[in-house]
């Protein structure tokens, strides 16, 4: 048996003293710098407190701890989310940990989720606000949303997915709410101007007949917009729909007689015919376009004292029938 001196006794102990220390040491100042966030220099540290004690189940613990809370951070520095979740959770996870370590792995988590609850409230909201018809307030939540840096991040790009379908989806839905707007202004102007054009029917119909008769002849001859219809005589009846009409200056030829039918709606001129002298009769070229009431009334607006004034030379002439019309057609060569 082999007995150690005294001498290898006291060097074994201040030997095993020294590496104890270093290892403290190391420790110590691995933990101070870590608090203030210089990690590599931490790590460094914790390997020298290994270096002295390579079995020391702590200084192991701390040095993987803090490498991977390093790798989080950058993970999540580079918006890498779901590595740095993935680190983050590992920290939390790890046995025999640094409670601050923890800690800060623990808010990086907590940011992360934080970012996609944000995310998936606004879309909820803008959901809710799309299902009760709310488009104008759907929108620009969604618009908002997708213009963020967070729902750029590829961690959400499921969540983008969905939050891009539900924009065409609003986009369409407002689409379709514009034209059905668009379709319900249309239809209350043409309401609108249905009642104007009904009411300015109405006003037409109500006009006393010779007025009317005169206001529908301004269509086939000219002479009836003579002021006053002074110089002129307008002569007409009615036989049916139709109104036969006359104007004339009361001597020589010239002056034809018209058919002009009514309706609900509109006049329209049909054929004229007149009597040229010693010529014969002739056809009285007419446009058998509708006209209607709506513009006749217009135009008697447009010059109603003058249309009232007229009056006075407008008579019912029972003797102008449509068999005296249609033997002056028969006259025509």
């Amino acid at each position: 048996m082999r007995y150690l001196t005294l001498a290898g006794l006291l060097l074994l102990t201040g030997c095993g003293n020294a590496e104890q220390e270093a290892y403290n040491d190391a420790i110590q100042k691995g933990l101070d710098i870590l608090n203030a966030e210089q990690y590599e220099k931490a790590e460094a540290y914790f390997e020298i407190a290994l270096e002295n004690q390579p079995d020391d189940e702590k200084a192991k613990a701390y040095l993987a701890q803090t490498k991977i809370y390093r790798e989080a951070k950058d993970f999540y520095d580079g918006k890498e989310y779901a590595e740095a979740l993935e680190k983050a959770q590992q920290v939390v996870d790890s046995e025999n940990g640094l409670e601050g370590l923890i800690a800060k792995a623990t808010v990086i988590i907590e940011e992360i989720d934080a970012k996609e609850t944000y995310i998936n409230e606004e879309i909820a909201k803008a959901q809710t606000a799309y299902d009760s018809g709310n488009v104008d307030e759907a929108l620009p939540i969604i618009e908002t949303l997708l213009g963020s840096e967070e729902l750029g991040n590829a961690y959400f790009s499921e969540v983008k997915a969905i939050t891009e379908q539900l924009q065409t989806d609003i986009q369409n839905k407002k689409n379709e709410l514009a034209a059905e707007a668009e379709a319900q202004a249309r239809a209350e102007e043409e309401a609108r101007l249905q009642e104007i054009a009904n009411s300015a029917i109405n006003a037409y119909n109500e006009l006393p007949v010779p007025l009317k008769v005169l206001l529908a002849t301004t269509v086939v001859d000219e002479r009836a917009m003579t002021p006053g219809l002074q110089g002129f005589y307008l002569h007409y009846n009615f036989v049916g729909d139709d109104v036969l009409v006359n104007i004339s200056s009361g001597a020589g030829s010239g002056h034809p007689w018209y058919i002009i039918r009514y309706d609900s709606e509109t006049i329209t001129p049909v054929q004229g015919v007149v009597y040229l002298g010693m010529s014969g009769y002739g056809d009285a070229p007419v446009a058998t376009t509708p006209i209607s009431k709506i513009d006749l009334y217009n135009r008697y607006m447009a010059s109603q004292v003058s249309y009232d004034a007229a009056l006075k030379n407008v008579t019912e002439y029972p003797e102008m029938t449509m068999a005296k019309y249609q033997e002056y057609r028969s006259n025509i060569k």
